[in-house]
């Protein structure tokens, strides 16, 4: 190999400076992912409940996410749970309609 050979495109410019360019563009990237990451993590805090309660500070990321994530969970278990209504509440609607004389229960009075 030529130590003669710079690996450099542009005359004029050190290694040291090139180093440097990169790094500080390196730098700026890392910050602007840094910046969206915390500005999607606020924008998840504003819509998750008890996210924005009593507490003087504001919820960590991994809270955050953890928050979330149980929100989510709870949910998916509501849907569930409500599919399960909606399914019996299907058969008894086709139930009377097979059977309109049939009298539908009365209301409980507690």
């Amino acid at each position: 190999m030529d130590p003669e050979i710079h690996h450099s495109s542009s005359p004029g410019i050190s290694e040291h400076q090139m180093d440097s360019n990169l790094r500080m563009t390196i730098n700026y990237r890392e910050r602007c992912r840094m910046h969206d990451l915390n500005a999607a993590l606020d924008e998840l805090r504003s819509v998750i409940p008890y996210a924005h309660g009593t507490t003087v500070r504001k919820l960590s990321k991994i809270a955050t996410l953890l928050l979330a994530k149980n929100h989510i969970i709870m949910q998916m278990k509501a849907i569930d749970e409500l599919k399960t209504v909606i399914g019996e509440l299907r058969e008894q609607v086709k139930s009377l309609e097979e059977n309109p004389k049939r009298k539908s229960p009365s209301p409980r009075s507690d």
